[in-house]
């Protein structure tokens, strides 16, 4: 009987691999970013936010050459090539800089599904994760206007596609049950 690792945040075409190829044939990735909030793409894939990536998680990825980018909306992106060799540990450290915080007025979007990693997107860029959109006192406070607003899971599954209208004082809520 074949046992595997927990294999959280990976993507699954990584997931696949890595499990195709046996435990033994994999490398492992650590990503420490400031602000821990960040999402974390690996090949153009969500993994997870970059607070999953703390100091005692390692994820397993194929081996070989993969492409990073850290995103966090209140931050310019960041991106870095990493290199991962077989069975062994490869670590990134990225602290992002901070953009110009930005200027009233805003409308509330609120996002609600029990999947509080998952990233939400605005417009095809990452603003964060669920947890941080789904209870009464939060929201992601943005300019009034019409938005594609999606929910995508580690891997490449999207949940929800649904266009929003956000008016100025108003909380709009976004719903995935």
């Amino acid at each position: 009987m074949r046992t595997f690792l927990p294999l959280c945040f990976v993507s699954a075409m990584l997931v696949c691999a890595a499990n195709a190829a046996g435990p033994q044939e994999v490398g492992y990735l650590k990503v420490n970013v400031t602000p821990d909030k960040a999402g974390v793409y690996m090949d153009g894939e969500y993994l997870g936010p970059a607070a999953r990536y703390g100091s005692t998680r390692t994820y397993l990825v194929a081996p070989g050459q993969h492409q990073l980018t850290m995103v966090d909306p209140r931050y310019e992106d960041a991106s870095a090539t990493v290199r991962v060799e077989l069975g062994k540990t490869a670590k990134i450290s990225e602290s992002l800089k901070a953009k110009p915080e930005p200027q009233a007025p805003f409308a509330r979007l609120r996002v609600i599904c029990a999947r509080n990693l998952a990233a939400v997107m605005v417009n095809n860029h990452f603003v964060g994760h669920v947890g941080e959109f789904n209870n009464g006192v939060q929201g992601l406070l943005v300019s009034p206007g019409t938005y594609d607003v999606r929910i995508d899971l580690s891997g490449g599954e999207s949940l929800l596609w649904q266009r929003v209208t956000l008016e100025v004082g108003k909380t709009t809520v976004v719903r995935w049950d």
